[in-house]
């Protein structure tokens, strides 16, 4: 095995660890932020709250338009210097522009369901700020991530952003007698702009404005970034993006109860985020470089892994969440636990076989990924949508799964179509693990 190779390797264990270590405090802070929330807000504040994390979902996946796949992509694979702050600060720029324009609209969607409180228009600011703060931070952190600067990467996710945000919002529901929707949001915006702040500071050696390119550069990284975007776009509609839709369908009880589920469901398959994020940049340099077996069999290990875990998470779900949606959120989450079990059981399928869309992205299949993915939203989005209107949130959230489900089917053979070999899960975990963690 190669040096290179070796490099490769290690820079993904060191990515996924620091990475894992964010996510697992992100992931705690998020539950106990959601049952802070949940306790502390009316059923409609509360309904408005998950719609607007979800917006915090989509709303960089809007603003960035795929750039943050596309600038992992180019950065980890231009050898000159001046050639990666020249990319890095065309997508920083192209996702200002975009973020900025954007944000506005999805805000207002998020928050519809309290156009008629005089909190209204305040919210919709804050979440629009906290969208463009999101968007130019992940942008950052990708380009941290594409440069090898792990810990500034991981130190600009969206689970440290969480981890900050939770005891700032537990002082609001102690300190504040009656605390609405309105303050919870002045506390996240806050924290997100001052962390992208923090972000600038530390981005100086990798960004430099006057090497954007100006707007052939800019419309160069829109072309590529249109493109991912799609994947985006699918992996949102498919699960957060119901929480807008139970938001619009369903009584402020029912959708605080589906927003709840969904976004709890969410966490439960973030090891597959985690892992695309950690292997992607090694994987380009890697394939960039001809080692395209080595690129499949670790993008395939880390798919066992990520399987295993998620397995595990289901099944404890499956078997005691009732009982522990109960004790955290108070008795009347106990109705959610079927919704929570059929989502996070869809994302099985999308850890087993969503490395692929990281091999399409570093083998330069853009149009094929693209294409696939609009397939598959045409006819998951309608079903969805008659899913919710005639059955409720119990089908929606089997409509949700199954989305989910075919999106990982359907790149999966996309993949092996186009690249003629596609990763998946096995059943071998110490072949896996030991193919992980013992390269050079």
């Amino acid at each position: 095995m190669t040096a290179a190779v070796g490099d490769a390797t290690s820079e993904m264990r060191r990515s996924f660890g620091w990475r894992t270590a964010a996510a697992a405090a992100g992931l705690v802070s998020t539950l106990l932020l959601t049952i802070v929330v949940y306790r502390m807000l009316d059923a409609r504040d509360a309904a408005v709250f998950f719609a607007i994390l979800a917006a915090l979902s989509i709303g960089p996946l809007v603003g960035r338009l795929g750039l943050g796949p596309n600038v992992i992509r180019l950065v980890a694979a231009e050898p000159s210097e001046i050639g990666r702050r020249a990319i890095a600060s065309s997508h920083l720029s192209a996702t200002g522009a975009l973020s900025v324009l954007t944000a506005p609209v999805i805000a207002v969607l998020a928050t519809w369901a309290l156009r008629d409180s005089p909190h209204h228009l305040p919210v919709v600011l804050l979440t629009a700020v906290g969208i463009v703060a999101e968007s130019l931070r992940l942008t950052l952190s990708d380009v941290f991530a594409a440069t090898g600067r792990v810990g500034a990467s991981v130190a600009t996710t969206h689970h440290i952003r969480s981890t900050i945000v939770l005891p700032v919002v537990a002082v609001i529901a102690v300190a504040v007698t009656d605390p609405t929707l309105l303050e919870v949001m002045v506390c996240y915006t806050a924290v997100s702009v001052l962390q992208l702040i923090a972000a600038l500071v530390v981005a100086r050696r990798e960004i430099a404005p006057r090497a954007a390119g100006g707007v052939t550069a800019l419309r160069t990284a829109l072309s590529a970034g249109a493109r991912l975007f799609t994947l985006d776009l699918a992996a949102f509609l498919c699960l957060p993006g119901t929480v807008w839709l139970a938001n619009v369908v369903f009584a402020p009880q029912a959708a605080a109860l589906y927003s709840a589920a969904a976004t709890l469901a969410l966490q439960v398959t973030i090891i597959e985020s985690l892992a695309a994020l950690a292997v992607t940049p090694a994987a380009a340099r890697l394939w960039a470089a001809g080692q395209r077996d080595q690129v499949v069999r670790v993008l395939s290990a880390v798919a066992t892994l990520s399987t295993a875990v998620t397995v595990v998470a289901v099944g404890v779900l499956a078997a005691f969440g009732a009982d522990l949606l109960g004790f955290a959120y108070g008795p009347s989450m106990r109705e959610a636990a079927v919704l929570l079990v059929v989502m996070a059981a869809g994302g099985i399928a999308k850890t087993a076989l969503g490395v692929n869309i990281t091999l399409l992205i570093v083998s330069g299949h853009l149009t094929a990924a693209a294409r696939m993915a609009l397939v598959v939203l045409a006819v998951s989005v309608p079903v969805a949508v008659v899913a919710a209107v005639t059955g409720g949130p119990v089908w929606l959230a089997v409509a949700s799964a199954a989305s989910v489900t075919v999106v990982a089917v359907a790149q999966w053979w996309a993949t092996r179509r186009v690249v003629g070999a596609a990763p998946r899960a096995g059943v071998r975990l110490g072949d896996s693990w030991q193919s992980f963690t013992h390269s050079p």
